[in-house]
């Protein structure tokens, strides 16, 4: 690099003068200079910025500033020579909220102040940042250190251009500089104009700063560089995801599980947590994020926070995560598969930060949004009898408790069915049960193979009157245990695929949607297409 060929050049001068002059105090002073410079000639052979201690405030220690007074004094005095010969203002709008210029200082303070900047982000490695006079205008402050005519490193690329947007996407007015807004902030800049606008070329992003700053130009090496990163897909803005906690699902896991969840996830994104109250749901918090333009909302809680969720997001642009804090955590086993039932923590963290997206079913149950199983009989009492003490401290097992008792009570509900507008039929039955999805593990609903949720079909499964309780015991085996083509074929169980049904009952009657009981003298259920995006083991291809 032509620049460490000077310092080499100007230290191995200065060593010599060290040597051959004969005042000690010149000795003392160019063996200062030496010293200064073989410093400077390290850190850019070493491609060690950091080199300069530089502090999170822009401030550099003491004890290291003295080494480096003669290549910045040298540096400066260049510096403001170009700074005056300059054919363009210090400071200039690449475009709404996003500003170039020259190395900040107090005297710049009334210049930014015109310009409304709020935010400066600092890419020199070498120079103090803002002194006190600044820091009392209270700016955000970000540095990058990064060495004059050098590259930033990926990473800090990715760390500048999400400051970039995080500040601009708050309507602040933010300022990128170096020494001489010429090669290090340009490339930074360019940079961010690349992952806002993908389909930009490096010769497109560059020229749109040049048209507006003249003097912006990048060394071969940092042009190499800023290509190599794009061409590598390294420009990305880190997107905007909400945590929406119910706090005592499954005895209050989130605690436990916090901080190994926001050390993943906060690398990736720019994260914000919410937590459910009694008075504030899960539907009311993803309304909240929804508006305020957040990319994904991850619900993290059981089925019943999970649905609270989706509500807010159906038939929108965002996209749904999950982390299951639940006992049965059924739509967690259909999005992520059976693996989150051993680590489902890990399992869902890791599919949020591959990405991949699936637009899946959702329906509605009387104007409900439903996206697991709607139920009478035996699924209902299975969970009208799990209270929240039991299922914190057996999990599934008080489902299983509770659906034992409900089939050893053998109870039978008479109805009116209507199927698609079909003429509608009485039904004697034990158990009915209308799925958008269903993990195998909810027994009840599988009539058929297990339902898809993206076929734009409801599955409706329902079980035969049996004259005793171990009748219906075997029912429950042949759901679990026989092959599709063997329950086409059972005497005891019934299945029929529909897009819309309507149960009508004679009274009052319990009823269970996704994990809640509700009470109504109906159910009306329709399936909504391919309405929600949630992020998954799977694919839409698949």
């Amino acid at each position: 690099m032509k620049m460490v060929k000077y310092y080499v050049l100007g230290a191995i001068a200065a060593l010599v003068l060290t040597f051959i002059l004969p005042i000690i105090v010149l000795k003392l002073l160019f063996g200062w200079v030496a010293f200064s410079l073989i410093a400077v000639s390290s850190a850019y052979l070493l491609n060690y910025p950091s080199l300069f201690r530089k502090r999170e405030d822009g401030s550099i220690p003491f004890y290291i500033r003295w080494v480096f007074i003669p290549f910045l004094l040298g540096t400066g005095l260049y510096n403001a020579y170009a700074r005056r010969t300059d054919k363009v203002p210090p400071l200039q709008k690449i475009e709404p909220n996003l500003f170039l210029g020259c190395r900040m200082s107090s005297k710049h303070v009334p210049l930014l102040n015109k310009n409304n900047i709020d935010a400066i982000l600092d890419v020199t490695a070498e120079f103090d940042g803002l002194d006190w006079t600044a820091y009392q205008e209270d700016y955000r402050y970000l540095n990058v250190p990064v060495l004059d005519h050098t590259s930033p490193t990926p990473e800090q690329l990715v760390l500048a251009i999400n400051w970039l947007n995080q500040q601009i996407s708050a309507n602040k007015n933010v300022v990128v500089h170096c020494a001489l807004g010429r090669g290090r902030s340009v490339l930074v800049v360019a940079a961010y104009l690349l992952a806002k606008n993908p389909d930009l070329t490096v010769e497109q992003a560059l020229s749109q700063i040049n048209q507006i700053r003249q003097t912006a130009r990048l060394n071969k090496r940092q042009l190499a560089s800023l290509q190599k990163v794009r061409d590598g897909g390294l420009l990305s803005l880190q997107k905007k995801l909400t945590l929406i906690v119910n706090p005592v699902s499954g005895g209050g896991k989130w605690a436990q599980y916090k901080e190994d969840v926001l050390s993943r996830l906060n690398e990736k994104f720019e994260v914000t947590v919410k937590e459910t109250t009694p008075d504030v749901d899960g539907k009311a918090l993803a309304e909240a994020a929804r508006d305020d333009g957040v990319d994904i909302v991850i619900a993290c809680g059981g089925d019943g926070t999970l649905t609270e969720v989706a509500s807010a997001l159906v038939n929108t642009n965002v996209t749904m995560g999950i982390i299951p804090f639940g006992t049965a955590n059924a739509l967690s086993q259909v999005l992520h598969g059976y693996i989150s039932k051993v680590m489902p923590v890990s399992t869902a963290c890791d599919i949020i930060i591959e990405g991949n997206t699936l637009n899946i079913d959702t329906a509605t149950c009387n104007d409900r949004v439903m996206l697991l199983v709607a139920a009478v009989g035996f699924e209902e009492k299975m969970i009208s009898s799990a209270d929240r003490e039991e299922k914190d401290m057996g999990g599934q097992f008080a489902y299983l408790k509770g659906l034992w008792n409900a089939i050893s009570n053998n109870e039978n509900m008479t109805f009116s069915v209507e199927i698609e507008g079909r003429e509608a039929e009485n039904f004697e039955t034990p158990s009915f049960v209308i799925a958008n999805a269903a993990p195998m593990t909810t027994a009840l609903a599988q009539g058929a193979e297990q339902p898809n949720i993206t076929d734009g079909k409801l599955d409706l499964t329902w079980l035969e009157p049996q004259t005793t309780s171990d009748k219906q015991f075997l029912s429950l085996a042949e759901l679990v245990l026989s092959p599709a083509d063997a329950k086409k074929q059972s005497d005891s169980i019934r299945h029929e695929r529909a897009a819309t049904i309507t149960l009508t009952f004679d009274k009052p009657t319990a009823y269970a949607v996704d994990g809640e009981i509700y009470e109504g003298n109906s159910l009306t259920i329709k399936t909504v297409p391919r309405s929600l995006t949630v992020l998954t083991n799977f694919s839409n291809k698949d």
